[in-house]
C-alpha cells in the first residue's frame, strides 16, 4: 500500500497562512481561506501544498495544491461560490482538460484574501505545442503565436493555466538546454522586456536546471498580447538563494514547511519596459518533491 502524503491540518494551515500573510504585509481573509480549505478538503489532504509570494510590496500571499488524481476543481469552485459558472477562463481550461482522453490533472492557486485565482493543468507529460494551440477554445490571437514559439524552440509544453483575475492564459514550456544570455534576450523580447544586469543573469544561469528549465508565457485572451514571461528555478539547493529582496527573505524565513523534503523555488518574471519582479515558492506539506520527481519536473537540485 502506498504511504499517505505528509499530514495536512486545516486549523494549522489557517494559523500558518495568517502568520505568513502578516509577516510579508499581505491581506488575509480567514473566512475566504476557510471556504477554500473546506471546499477542497480532499485535495489539500491528499495532494501536495505550497506557498507562493512575490517581491511586489503588498502583493498577495498565494497557496496552491497539486493534485494526484483527475478531479473537477472547476465544479468544486462553482458549487462553493468561488467562481461563476459562465466564466470564460473556466471554459478555456476545461477545453484543455479534455485533451488526452480527459486525463490532465487540475491544480489550483488561491489568493489568501480573495480565493480562487488560477487553475493549472498538468498534461501528464511533455506535450507538443501544436496540440495545445489547436484546441478550438483557444482564441485565434493566441494561436497565431505558434510560428514564433517554434522559431525559438518552444515546442514542448509541461503545463497550461488560466488566471481568473487578469483574464490571461499561461503556457509553461520545457526548454531543451541550459540558459544562455542570447536565449534569455530572445525570450524576454517576447514580452518587450529589458535584459537584466549581469548579476541577475549569473543567478539565472546558476539556479535554473542545467539540462532545460521551465519557461512561461502569459498572454491576454482578448488580444493575444504576450504580457509577461518567466524563468523558473525549482528546488533550490538547501540554504542557497539567488539575490532576493527583504520581502522574499521574510517569506522564506516565515512560511513554514512541514514537508518531508523542503522545496524552495524562485522565478524571474519580465514584462514590458522593465516591469520585472520575482516570484517565490515554498513547500508546505504533501511530499511535493516526490510529486515533482514523478512528473520529471526540471529542478536545480535533484538529490
Amino acid at each position: 500500500m502506498t504511504s499517505l502524503p505528509s499530514q495536512f491540518s486545516a486549523q494549522q494551515f489557517l494559523r500558518d497562512a495568517k502568520t505568513t500573510a502578516d509577516a510579508i504585509g499581505s491581506g488575509y481573509s480567514e473566512s475566504v481561506t476557510r471556504t477554500v480549505v473546506n471546499a477542497y478538503a480532499q485535495s489539500f489532504h491528499e495532494g501536495a501544498v505550497l506557498w507562493r509570494a512575490t517581491d511586489k510590496p503588498g502583493a498577495t500571499l498565494n497557496y496552491r495544491f497539486y493534485e494526484r488524481r483527475v478531479t473537477d476543481t472547476i465544479g468544486v469552485a462553482v458549487r462553493a461560490g468561488l467562481l461563476s459558472p459562465d466564466n470564460k477562463m473556466a471554459y478555456l481550461i476545461n477545453s484543455w482538460g479534455d485533451l488526452y482522453g480527459g486525463t490532465p490533472t487540475e491544480l489550483c492557486d488561491f489568493d489568501a484574501e480573495r480565493g480562487l485565482s488560477k487553475t493549472w493543468l498538468y498534461l501528464g507529460g511533455i506535450r507538443p505545442v501544436e496540440d495545445i494551440l489547436a484546441v478550438p477554445a483557444v482564441p485565434e490571437p493566441i494561436r497565431r503565436h505558434e510560428p514564433l514559439f517554434r522559431d525559438l524552440g518552444l515546442v514542448a509544453v509541461r503545463h497550461v493555466a488560466v488566471d481568473y483575475h487578469h483574464d490571461t492564459a499561461n503556457i509553461y514550456f520545457r526548454t531543451a538546454q541550459q540558459i544562455t544570455p542570447q536565449q534569455c534576450e530572445q525570450f524576454i523580447s517576447l514580452a518587450r522586456g529589458k535584459m537584466p544586469g549581469d548579476a541577475v543573469l549569473k543567478d539565472m544561469s546558476k539556479f535554473t536546471a542545467p539540462d532545460g528549465y521551465t519557461f512561461s508565457v502569459t498572454m491576454s485572451v482578448d488580444d493575444g498580447v504576450i504580457q509577461r514571461v518567466g524563468f523558473y528555478a525549482l528546488r533550490l539547493p538547501l540554504g542557497e538563494f539567488p539575490s532576493i529582496d527583504e520581502r522574499l527573505r521574510i517569506f522564506f524565513r516565515t512560511a513554514p514547511s512541514h514537508d518531508e523534503e523542503e522545496m524552495n523555488a524562485v522565478a524571474w518574471s519580465f514584462g514590458p519596459e522593465g516591469t520585472n519582479y520575482m516570484k517565490a515558492e515554498r513547500s508546505y506539506c504533501g511530499q511535493l518533491v516526490a510529486l515533482m520527481k514523478a512528473w520529471n519536473s526540471p529542478m536545480a537540485s535533484i538529490v
